[in-house]
């Protein structure tokens, strides 16, 4: 099936999400080929798959950081992070540097 000017229906729509998530394609080479405008399918999927719902915007992988700096007591005080919401990752040292870089991932 190709894009005709008759590309403005649900059901069109519809089929063609459908027929894309079978095919195994990303959704640009689906769209290659069957020359449909990527950013039409895009809203298409968004409005048909949500229910026209709000969709919460994902972070973009960065955070914010501020550094204080704060003299040493002692030479095994542990680094703390300190999260917007009031999370905390408090006791961070050298031996656990490899639990936090997964607990990163995770909130990746």
């Amino acid at each position: 099936m190709t894009s005709t000017n008759s590309n403005t229906g649900d059901e069109f729509w519809h089929q063609h999400i459908t027929q894309w998530q079978a095919s195994g394609l990303s959704q640009a080479g689906y769209c290659r080929q069957q020359t449909l405008r990527e950013h039409q399918f895009s809203y298409w999927k968004c409005k048909l798959l949500t229910g026209n719902k709000p969709v919460k915007a994902e972070p973009a992988g960065f955070a914010q950081v501020q550094l204080i700096a704060k003299p040493l007591a002692t030479s095994d005080q542990k680094l703390s992070l300190f999260f917007r919401g009031g999370i905390q990752v408090t006791g961070i040292t050298q031996d656990n540097m490899a639990l936090l870089k997964q607990l990163i991932e995770v909130l990746r």
